[in-house]
């Protein structure tokens, strides 16, 4: 019988050769558009950890979720250090997938369009409520209510900056969250398959696939999709800013001989 991998363990095995091959595998931008890369990258981790640290604390102390004895090495406000580790982690593969796959930052007119941006807000504004009143009308709802209202605001932030961008550029983040989501659906299958951590059949709406529970598929596809709207947006907003503040072009003076003025004598005629 094989023993219960560590949260450790499952990061040594699954998540840290993935990252390095797609880190390897990563563009060689000019150095330009590495610092931006690199800076937008940076600033979505700080993020993903301030954003879902209390989200996840919540979760756990509900019991939405729970890890095997022995496969958790030290908490932090009820969050196992592999599950830091996994804020960064799934970030940085989204991020590197992202560039990977590539993508057009350059702003065009249109971007700023009202309609996709009021949509976007719409939406994620109403997931939040939406999300509140399903975790307390059923427990079997907690988890998948509670994802909900946590992606609400968040979405609603992106598409306020960006909605016509994002409504332009489907293609480019639906790919970018659910080829990494998809990975992230196997390997999670496989952690609660050998006891790594379990979810609260209680706590869940009993729907899977394949056996992985529909608000496990949910949370990697909504926690791909905010990294990946949040990387494009930043050098989209950086592309937006240099074009802003670069000065109109002087306009060119004309090179050939300069009109004759009416008024001015003629240089050839003679007095009569």
């Amino acid at each position: 019988m094989i023993p219960t991998p560590t949260y450790l363990q499952f990061h040594l095995v699954f998540s840290l050769p993935v990252l390095a091959a797609l880190w390897h595998l990563a563009p060689r931008y000019d150095e330009r558009r590495r610092r931006r890369a690199a800076a937008g990258i940076a600033i979505l981790v700080a993020i993903a950890y301030a954003y879902t640290t209390p989200w996840i604390a919540y979760m756990i102390r509900r019991g939405a979720w729970s890890y095997a004895d022995g496969a958790v090495v030290v908490r932090a406000l009820s969050i196992p250090l592999g599950e830091y580790l996994y804020f960064a982690i799934q970030t940085l593969v989204v991020a590197f997938a992202l560039h990977r796959l590539g993508f057009d930052p350059t702003f065009r007119e249109g971007d700023f369009a009202y309609a996709p941006r009021i949509a976007g807000v719409a939406v994620g504004v109403a997931m939040v409520p939406v999300g509140l009143w399903l975790c307390f009308r059923d427990p079997s709802l907690l988890y998948l209510g509670g994802l909900i209202a946590w992606v609400g605001p968040v979405l609603a932030l992106q598409w306020a900056v960006g909605g016509g961008y994002l409504a332009r550029t489907p293609r480019t983040w639906l790919t970018a969250t659910l080829l990494p989501a998809a990975y992230f659906w196997v390997v999670d299958r496989i952690a609660i398959e050998m006891g790594t951590w379990r979810i609260a059949p209680e706590f869940t709406t009993g729907v899977a696939v394949l056996g992985l529970p529909i608000e496990e598929m949910a949370f990697f596809v909504s926690a791909g999709v905010m990294a990946v709207n949040g990387l494009v947006l930043f050098e989209w907003v950086a592309d937006w800013n240099d074009r802003r503040s670069v000065t109109p072009a002087s306009v060119e003076k004309p090179t050939g001989p300069a009109p004759s003025d009416p008024t001015a004598p003629d240089p050839d005629a003679t007095d009569d």
